[in-house]
């Protein structure tokens, strides 16, 4: 059995955020209405709710439509679509105001990379001939115009 994750201050930092659904036509922007929308994982079910880190930052409206409260249900791949896109906005929010400690790999830009220096083209090894299984056909020239037959 996985790890089931409770965070009473992972949840309230929905508290005044912008949505993280952000469904078109329905949301109102989040910040007032905020609140944390758990999505349905492997803990859920048995009268479990799911764990705290699968959830998003959801504004009233975008929250009832989510869990098919209000309006037509969303299709299968519109849920998981707006499920993984809060996820996601949630936890680069949660990390960004250091609710969630990941460790951060330094970012360095590929032109600021050092190069790897080439060898001198007597010492580089040949290129082996390409060989492919395709048929080979050759195309007839045309005649040049004015040309005899």
């Amino acid at each position: 059995m996985s790890l089931r994750i409770v965070s009473t201050k992972y949840v309230n930092g929905a508290k005044g955020q912008p949505c993280s659904f952000r469904m078109p036509g329905i949301c109102d922007g989040g910040g007032e209405t905020t609140v944390f929308a758990h999505i349905r994982d492997s803990h859920t079910g048995r009268s479990i709710k799911a764990s705290d880190i699968s959830g998003a930052d959801a504004c009233y409206h975008c929250h009832a439509k989510f869990d098919g409260q209000s309006g037509a249900p969303l299709s299968e791949a519109e849920w998981l679509f707006y499920a993984l896109r809060g996820i996601q906005a949630t936890l680069e929010n949660r990390i960004r105001r250091g609710l969630l400690i990941v460790p951060l790999d330094a970012f360095t830009p590929s032109h600021d990379r050092p190069v790897k220096p080439r060898k001198p083209p007597a010492q580089r090894a040949p290129i082996a001939s390409r060989k492919t299984d395709w048929p080979t056909r050759s195309i007839p020239k045309r005649a040049k115009p004015g040309a005899a037959p």
